[in-house]
């Protein structure tokens, strides 16, 4: 068997290289032809991806043979677009890149080339997540706007939708298992000696049961609140024997002792928010799981994903994040990403000041739906848009809740000091409020003795010597001014347009993938948002390009 002789491949691959290009040229050129309205043909020809390979230029391998990673950026760059474009998980993006034609030459390889692996591109998305976490959607965006620029003088519909976390709910008993294992490991990591002093000390069966354990959906409700007992006995003595460990006289530098001490504070917040303990001194006599209605707002789900809080909305509970979005008649003008548990209204203002910071904008109006309905979120996305944005959203009827007057129907005077009952009565008595923003004006009985109003102001019996308690807002003058614009015939057309939202929701749930997080972490997330928005964005803006350009019918 003879050997070929180096300077012969030599010249045989410099034969073969221009052929083989030649080849793929004319091939691709033969593709194109027949494919001139193919969504990523037209991309090539309007999305100017410069930006983009500029902003994302400084991409290196952390580790590995070398700092210039392995395939260009401008590849790296186009390929995380289709992965979003489509929906595709990593292995999808490699195989297509490597066996579809029009794909291949979208993202820049040689017909013959083998195109990166998912590992690479992993590692590319976790570098644009932390490095260039806005880039795609903002530099996209800022394309459209200048291809559409009456959208940026629209006003805006907002409106939320779950992203349900790539973590699968876990029971009390098993979230304080997962979250000691995850505690222990992080120790681990940080000193092995210390750990293995915690774990010759700790009594691991109490804690994560025996070898054999009856699974918990057998238990009787018996059986299953005297495991809760154990192990929430067996948690707390392991987060003490950790505290011990670090307290040692040696200590652990800030960046090691970090992640240990995180674990530490979502144990105890998950007892806090979870457990209810009848305590005896420093024993705990009874650990029981809290009713329903007394447990936290931002109960932890999983130890899998600590950030991923319930969302509840419309009798639906999802575990994940709560994902805020702000648009206009075709386009995603903001969008981010919050743990499940925070009210839709308090992520109002964060739209507004994303804009502002990223895009230049501030939109006349914010419609939105009753979750905003308040005179502190009027208020704040007043200040956050520094009086520009106006927000349209019906008040909630707080004079359902009772039968009583309500406080909108006495009468503040114009410095504020002084408030007047329907019956002229008037009161300049205020405390602030404990537990609300604003004060609580008080009317005595000897002011109300005889009132024919009576009955509709107090729920005490006439002669009664009980004051009369009215909270006046500190968001009094945004609530009257909500409520004067609610009025008009503007407001109501506004709020026709308000279920224009639910399309974009609709397609980005169901074929932009923002309906399942793919990653953990609110970081992630919220990542994932933007660049499913982007996904819409771009398809959006092809799709008005090209019924723009199509002849008149008739």
């Amino acid at each position: 068997m003879s050997i070929i002789p180096h300077f012969v491949l030599t010249a045989l691959i410099s034969y073969l290289d221009p052929l083989l290009h030649w080849f793929s040229e004319r091939v691709y050129a033969d593709l194109l032809g027949k494919a001139a309205d193919h969504l990523l043909v037209q991309l090539h020809h309007h999305l100017d991806l410069a930006p983009l390979e500029a902003a994302c230029a400084a991409f290196h391998h952390s580790q590995g043979p070398g700092a210039r990673p392995t395939h260009p950026v401008p590849q790296l760059v186009r390929a995380l677009l289709l992965k979003y474009l489509y929906d595709w998980s990593l292995r999808e993006l490699e195989s297509q890149i490597r066996f579809n034609m029009l794909v291949k030459w979208f993202v820049g390889y040689p017909i013959f080339a083998f195109g990166p692996d998912h590992a690479t591109l992993d590692r590319f998305e976790i570098w644009v997540d932390y490095h260039q976490h806005r880039a795609f959607f903002d530099q996209t965006l800022h394309q459209i706007d200048q291809a559409f620029p009456q959208e940026r003088l629209q006003d805006q519909i907002g409106d939320t939708f779950a992203l349900q976390a790539n973590a699968a709910r876990e029971s009390l008993i098993r979230l304080l298992r997962h979250t000691c294992q995850r505690l222990l490991a992080a120790l681990q990591r940080a000193d092995p000696s210390r750990a293995d002093q915690v774990r010759a000390q700790l009594d691991t069966g109490a804690l994560f049961g025996p070898a054999h354990e009856v699974g918990e959906y057998r238990l009787s409700p018996g059986e299953r609140a005297a495991r809760l007992h154990t192990t929430v006995c067996a948690a707390l003595d392991c987060a003490h024997l950790v505290c011990l460990a670090l307290e040692q006289p040696t200590p652990l530098c800030t960046a090691t002792r970090a992640p240990v001490e995180q674990w530490l504070d979502l144990l105890d917040k998950i007892i806090h928010d979870d457990v209810q303990l009848v305590m005896q001194g420093t024993h705990v006599v009874q650990a029981s799981e809290r009713p329903a209605e007394d447990k936290g707002s931002y109960r932890v789900g999983s130890a899998t994903d600590p950030q991923a809080t319930y969302r509840v909305h419309d009798d639906q509970t999802d575990l994940g994040y709560n994902v805020s979005l702000a648009v206009s008649d075709n386009f995603v003008r903001e969008i981010r990403a919050d743990t499940g548990a925070q009210p839709d209204a308090v992520a109002i203002p964060d739209l507004i000041r994303a804009q502002r910071e990223h895009h230049q904008l501030t939109p006349g109006k914010l419609i939105y739906d009753a979750a905003a309905g308040t005179g502190k979120t009027h208020a704040r996305v007043r200040q956050a848009s520094e009086g520009h944005t106006q927000l349209v959203a019906p008040l909630i009827p707080y004079e359902k809740r009772s039968g009583l007057f309500t406080p909108d129907r006495f009468q503040l005077s114009d410095d504020g000091q002084t408030l007047t009952c329907p019956h002229g009565q008037s009161s300049s008595t205020a405390y602030s409020s404990s537990d609300r923003e604003g004060r609580d004006f008080r009317f005595f009985a000897a002011q109300c003795r005889g009132c024919p109003l009576w009955a509709d102001c107090r729920q005490h019996k006439p002669g009664s010597q009980a004051h009369r308690t009215v909270f006046i807002s500190d968001y009094r003058h945004d609530v009257e001014a909500a409520r004067a614009y609610s009025q008009t015939p503007q407001f109501q057309a506004d709020r026709q347009r308000r279920p224009r939202v639910e399309r974009f929701i609709a397609a980005l749930v169901r074929y932009n993938g923002a309906r399942r997080a793919r990653r953990r972490g609110l970081r992630a997330a919220d990542f994932q948002a933007k660049m499913a928005a982007m996904a819409y964005n771009l398809k959006r803006w092809m799709r008005l390009l090209e019924t723009s350009t199509q002849p008149a019918q008739g």
